[in-house]
């Protein structure tokens, strides 16, 4: 149940992603971390503060931050 009111949610799109890492580079709580294909995941996506950071310096607008209004959550 808590899983499912994690916010903010991290969504990144390897369709549209260059392997530029700075989305790794930039994450201030360590969420984002480059995989062995390159490509970047959220692997510690219950620490992130919804900062946006990540988002804002990604080139190609490959990383997105979601945050659900509470609203949205059911609650």
């Amino acid at each position: 149940m808590a899983q499912d009111l994690h916010l903010p949610k991290v969504e990144i799109y390897k369709e549209v992603c260059i392997s530029c890492t700075a989305c790794d580079d930039a994450c201030p709580t360590d969420v984002i971390r480059i995989g062995k294909d390159g490509y970047p995941f959220a692997k510690y996506e219950e620490d992130c503060q919804g900062c946006f950071i990540c988002e804002w310096d990604c080139p190609v607008g490959a990383i997105k931050i979601r945050v659900a209004r509470w609203y949205e959550t059911g609650q």
